[in-house]
């Protein structure tokens, strides 16, 4: 038919976006999978006009899902300061064409409204982790545009703020005296028993070993 070869695809349950490649590829071979069906005459039900129209709306609802899990699931760059920015377009993305009526046959319309409601139980408190609030602060492409709430951003500079305070050679030396005499204490004891070791001749090392190995049972 002077169609290129193409291999059909399987889902798989540990893959986010296997549904979406075999529909893909499903939709690719369609005249192919057609005729062969008839020639064959093949033991299989063929697949009405109003299941393939289904498929095609499926493959649509699912795209901006393919999109946002490949982008964060890079292996190159750091992703978790840009994670919250393509959930919320998600949501924004499928609940459009919820209202624009885009998606009209049942099945896809069903999808459609699990994911919807699936992101809202999954993503409304998602702007409120921490890990996620100071990566994106600290990304200097988005900072405060990532944040819908005022206060969510001022507390996670503030946890960047002391985070680093802590950390600087500032309030290293600003420890108490007593706390950096004791230190020294320790090290200099430490360095003291290395000091004695090295020290030992090599018949002095060999009585102790001795004397180690006569007390053990």
């Amino acid at each position: 038919m002077g169609m290129p070869e193409l291999r059909p695809k399987q889902d798989c349950t540990t893959r986010w976006n296997s549904t979406c490649y075999m529909l893909k590829r499903f939709l690719e071979s369609k005249d192919a999978i057609i005729s062969t069906l008839v020639i064959v005459n093949a033991p299989v039900d063929a697949l009405t006009q109003e299941e393939w129209e289904v498929v095609e709306e499926v493959c649509r609802v699912l795209e901006p899902f393919e999109q946002v899990t490949v982008e964060i699931s890079g292996e190159s760059c750091v992703t978790a300061s840009k994670v919250k920015l393509p959930c919320k377009g998600l949501q924004q993305i499928t609940a459009s064409r919820q209202r624009e009526a885009n998606v009209t046959t049942g099945h896809a319309t069903e999808l459609m409204d699990t994911l919807c409601s699936s992101m809202d139980r999954k993503f409304h408190r998602m702007e409120y982790d921490h890990m996620l609030s100071e990566t994106a602060a600290l990304d200097p492409r988005f900072k405060k545009l990532a944040f819908s709430d005022a206060r969510v951003i001022d507390e996670a500079l503030q946890r960047i703020t002391s985070a680093a305070g802590r950390d600087s050679p500032s309030s290293q030396l600003a420890q108490a005296p007593g706390q950096q005499g004791n230190r020294m204490k320790r090290e200099q004891k430490t360095s003291s028993s290395a000091t004695n070791i090295c020290c030992l001749t090599r018949e002095q090392l060999g009585m102790q070993h001795k004397g180690i190995l006569q007390q053990m049972p």
